[in-house]
């Protein structure tokens, strides 16, 4: 199972990442912006961070709904697996 280590460097929809197999990885996130509307400001994407999963995660742009029926906010995260498959090897 490949894991987020740490984030090398974010640009707008695209994060270089260390997996935990070494490998430095370009994630292009266009294909998900487009989905997630909330990470298209570019100050909203550049706060990504590696949550405890660990994976990339931005805190406060989803929303569940509670068993009492409330609406919480919660992280906005996609598996290591998904972003993994979306990159591409940055090292050799």
């Amino acid at each position: 199972m490949h894991k987020i280590t740490h984030i090398i460097d974010v640009k707008p929809y695209q994060i270089a990442a260390m997996f935990s197999n070494g490998e430095i990885r370009k994630i292009d996130f266009t294909p998900l912006v487009e989905k997630f509307t909330a990470l298209k400001d570019p100050a909203v994407f550049a706060k990504a961070k590696i949550d405890n999963y660990p994976t990339i995660s931005w805190d406060g742009l989803a929303l569940i709904q509670e068993l009492d029926g409330s609406i919480t906010s919660c992280s906005l995260d996609f598996s290591p697996e998904t972003l993994y498959q979306l990159s591409t090897l940055q090292n050799n």
